[in-house]
């Protein structure tokens, strides 16, 4: 999930890193900067400035939303992340509809809806905290799709021969004939194996 908000309060409970004047780029669009906030519940990006000298929207982001975080040394040293979901912004829909329109023939409409995100901290040196504090964050809320199950093998038991192999079963000695003959090896029973031994032999 992810909520986006003009309005601003600090997170206070379980912050496990805060990097203040953090630029923060949306799908290559700058937004502003503002001061990121890592905690045990979620990811807050807010009290800052955008790009236009207006209060920047508050965004928060839930870790179920993170699909993938990394730390990105090129173009700029950044704490980058990608969202399960296309996060639309009233500050930057006119420049990405723009985008588009030159974009049209790359259009693919089985492409999945994300977000690309780059938190560019005014520090370098914050960003190997940063990335730590995602992890730690991060490992307390595990994607139910990465658990493996306790059984992953069925029981014996529940495997059913008779239906596993049911097509087998049903294809005779008659049919293996039929079938050999449209090959062009049907009656061999041997015979080539037979001509190569003797022509040895010979």
């Amino acid at each position: 999930m992810v909520v986006v908000s003009s309005t601003f309060a600090a997170p206070v409970e379980g912050v496990l890193f805060q990097s203040p004047s953090t630029k923060l780029l949306v799908n290559d669009q700058e937004l502003g900067t503002a001061t990121l906030y890592i905690t045990e519940n979620n990811v807050v990006w807010g009290g800052g400035v955008s790009t236009s000298g207006v209060a920047a929207p508050t965004i928060s982001l839930l870790y179920p939303s993170i699909s993938l975080h990394a730390v990105q040394r090129e173009p700029s040293p950044a704490l980058y992340m990608v969202l399960n979901y296309e996060l639309r912004l009233p500050e930057l829909i006119q420049q990405a509809s723009n985008e588009d329109d030159d974009d049209d023939d790359e259009f693919d409409a089985d492409d999945q809806p994300i977000t690309q995100l780059r938190f560019i901290p005014q520090n370098e040196a914050d960003l190997n905290p940063m990335y730590s504090a995602m992890i730690q964050g991060q490992a307390l809320h595990p994607d139910p799709a990465d658990e493996v199950d306790e059984d992953p093998y069925m029981d014996g038991e529940d495997f059913d021969d008779d239906e596993e192999f049911e097509d087998a079963e049903e294809s005779g000695p008659q049919e293996a004939m039929d079938g050999l003959r449209k090959m062009g090896l049907g009656n061999s029973n041997g015979t080539h194996f037979e001509d190569c031994e003797d022509a040895g032999e010979e």
